[in-house]
This record gives C-alpha cells, structure tokens and sequence, in this order.
C-alpha cells in the first residue's frame, strides 16, 4: 500500500502547530537566567559581608588605639591590635588588607598634621601636614587630637576566576576603603586647652606650634 507524502505546505502546517520540545526549549532559556540570578545573589551578599567587616575592622582598630592607658604606644600594643584584623574579618584573607593607624592634630587655622602613625612605612599615610583628611566637624578646633583608623582591601568576588576565564577583558576585582576617626579616650594631654592624644610607637607628640 502506498503512502502519500505530505506536501511542504503541510510541513510546515504541522511543524507550527506542534508543541514536541517547547519544554526543552524552556529549560534551555530559563536555566541560565536563574543560574545569573543565584549568582548574583550571592555576590551581592558576599560583597556586602566584606564591606561591613572592613567597616567593623577600622572602627575596631581606631577604638583599640584610642584607649591606650599611657600617651607612648607600645609596639607589642600595637601588634596585638593589629591581630584584631584575622578574627574581624574571618572568613575572608585579612593579609589583602592595607592598615594604618594614625594619630591626628589640629592646630591653629584648622592646620591638620599627621603627627605619628603605624606603620612607619607601607601604609597610606606619611607624617606631616595633610590637605586630604576629612576632619569631622567636632574634631575642627585648635587643640583637638583624634585617631584615623584607615583599612584598604581588594574584594575577590566569589567566582572571579571562573568569570575571568569567560570575560577576560572585564575586572572583576575592586578596593573597599574606610577611613574613621575617632577620639583619644586614654593618652594624655601635653597643655591645657588640647585633647588628650595617643602616639604611635616610635613616633612623637604633635607639634601645637605647627601652621
């Protein structure tokens, strides 16, 4: 018995109105979406984890600092501070982190000085006059001495490895920053009329003379 063939017309008639793989098809266009979004979210709520933990880091550091007993740190103070960054920052890598601790004075005319600060060297700041603190509105007086804790560290994104290998071309990685400061709640006071002001190991008290 012969079979008749049917003709392009009806082809195609059959072909629009079938639904055979519209399922695959589906799971073919929503899996990639959904996997973007898991992946998102999780990034989202990682890069926010880090954020708070630098945030916590730096006032963590600048508190620490702050209540030193005597106005001379200590290098052994200052080291066992510095061991906060491991525990606060868990689970990420604390040794991305660049930490400085300085100790700030404001003199005459609202001249800012970094007058000692840990590290020496490596860190972000260097000892002398600065144009680029921000000095909160309570701290601009003649006299007044505050600690800047200041915390810089690179974010690796979760999948920022496998994501290189896609998008060579894009950069995945950034630099959190926070910068705090904080008031002397130990240390001591060189003359009446200045705050009380911590220095950093191996450094010296800040200079009020200084313009």
């Amino acid at each position: 018995m012969r079979r008749s063939v049917p003709g392009p017309l009806a082809l195609r008639r059959r072909f629009a109105a079938s639904e055979t793989g519209i399922a695959t098809l589906e799971f073919a266009v929503l899996v990639p979406l959904l996997l973007a979004l898991v992946y998102g979210v999780a990034e989202y709520v990682n890069a926010s984890d880090h954020r708070n933990k630098v945030s916590a880091l730096a006032r963590t550091l600048a508190d620490l600092t702050s209540q030193n007993v005597t106005k001379q740190i200590l290098p052994a103070t200052m080291t066992d501070n510095l061991r906060s960054a491991a525990p606060v920052l868990a689970p990420f890598n604390a040794t991305l982190a660049t930490i400085q601790i300085s100790s700030i004075g404001v003199n005459a005319g609202n001249a800012t000085f970094v007058c000692s600060t840990w590290p020496k060297t490596g860190g972000i700041r260097t000892k002398g006059k600065s144009t680029t603190i921000d000095v909160p509105t309570n701290f601009q007086r003649a006299g007044a001495r505050f600690v800047l804790a200041e915390v810089r560290m690179d974010y690796q994104p979760l999948f920022g490895r496998a994501l290189s290998h896609l998008m060579s071309s894009a950069k995945f990685n950034f630099k959190w920053s926070e910068t705090v400061a904080w008031p002397v709640r130990g240390g001591e006071s060189l003359k009446s009329g200045q705050d009380a002001e911590v220095v950093m190991p191996e450094g010296t008290a800040c200079d009020p003379s200084l313009t």
